[in-house]
């Protein structure tokens, strides 16, 4: 998580009123930055849950708002502050959407602040197709762009954007943004071909679901399938799949396990291992300490990991069993009991 973002913004006031709405991921909000939001009464719309859930508590539920991002903006808005996310993909998406506000309205003004190491120096070349952008300011390894929208008249259409993943004769769609979009990562493939699918049974919980090829392809008719993710880009993804091959499925944002009710014989998950640059086990270490209480008695956590990471040693202060049970191309498949 970043503050530099919001603590860049902080050097230009005048941004912040009534009549702007920032879009966000980043949910690492600045204390400074809370203030000048409060006092100028912005807006703030997330695809991030844990973003949603900071900001609400920052900012008052009345003032935030979760989901993919739509072109119909709150009425007010005149300016639209937006953080530059960490998929260069989907940052492009949000400035065609803007670019594409209803014809009875006009184009909202654009700023992009950015992390220069998740692209921020470059942002104008991004935006090339999509706007004129000035470099207005940088400070705390973070650039501040103004962007001139170029009109374009074709209506958005985020399905438009989606890519199909491939897994044996299922094809499934992920929207812009969501992990290994277009594509099915190692990890996950290695635990698919592990999962004795056909013992797969009860209440099976994909967790970090991304476009759902987990969850999905280990459902079902004996299965009762939970989706979640941080992510409101995978949960639409996911719920489309669902949609397409006619599996009932409870799709839940959730941050971890926290929005996850009653208990699971089968948690499946390819959890993050990265915040930036470096190696972070927090989300795991999360997952390890809440995950023995949310599965039944003879429940399973069945998830992916690098080859290298000790998650055997992090779990074994809560499960009598840690297993594993395949390996090849850097990565590992564990199992773990209660």
């Amino acid at each position: 998580m970043n503050q530099a973002p919001y603590q860049l913004l902080c050097r230009h006031e005048d941004l912040h009123t009534a009549n702007t709405l920032i879009l966000t991921a980043e949910a690492d909000f600045d204390p400074q930055w809370v203030s000048l939001a409060r006092e100028s009464g912005l807006r703030l719309h997330t695809w991030n849950w844990r973003c949603y859930q900071n900001a609400v508590n920052a900012l008052g539920e009345d003032k935030v708002s979760f989901g993919v991002p739509e072109n119909e903006l709150p009425d007010n808005t005149e300016r639209v502050i937006l953080v530059w996310p960490k998929s260069k993909v989907l940052a492009i998406a949000l400035a065609e959407l803007l670019a594409r506000t209803p014809s009875h309205r006009y184009l909202p003004e654009l700023w992009v602040v950015g992390s220069n190491d998740a692209g921020g120096k470059s942002i104008n070349s991004a935006l090339k197709e999509v706007a004129d952008c000035e470099k207005h300011d940088s400070a705390r390894r973070c650039s501040l762009w103004s962007c001139l929208l170029k009109p374009a008249e074709q209506a958005f259409n985020w399905l438009k954007l989606a890519k199909p993943t491939q897994y044996k004769d299922q094809s499934f769609l992920s929207l812009p943004g969501v992990f290994s979009q277009g594509s099915l990562d190692i990890g996950t493939e290695l635990l698919l071909q592990t999962l004795p699918l056909e013992k797969v049974k009860g209440r099976v919980l994909d967790l970090g679901c991304g476009c759902g090829v987990i969850g999905l392809t280990a459902s079902n008719s004996n299965c009762e399938l939970t989706m979640a993710d941080v992510d409101a880009m995978a949960l639409r993804s996911a719920a489309l799949n669902s949609a397409r091959q006619g599996v009932e499925a409870t799709i839940i944002p959730s941050d971890g396990l926290a929005e996850a009710k009653g208990r699971f014989n089968y948690i499946i998950t390819n959890p993050p291992f990265h915040t930036g640059k470096e190696t972070d086990y927090s989300v795991v270490e999360t997952l390890f300490r809440q995950a023995r209480d949310k599965l039944t008695q003879y429940g399973e956590v069945w998830l992916v990991a690098n080859r290298h990471l000790p998650y055997e040693e992090l779990a074994a202060g809560h499960f009598s069993e840690q297993e594993e049970m395949a390996s090849a191309k850097g990565f590992k498949i564990i199992r773990l009991r209660r």
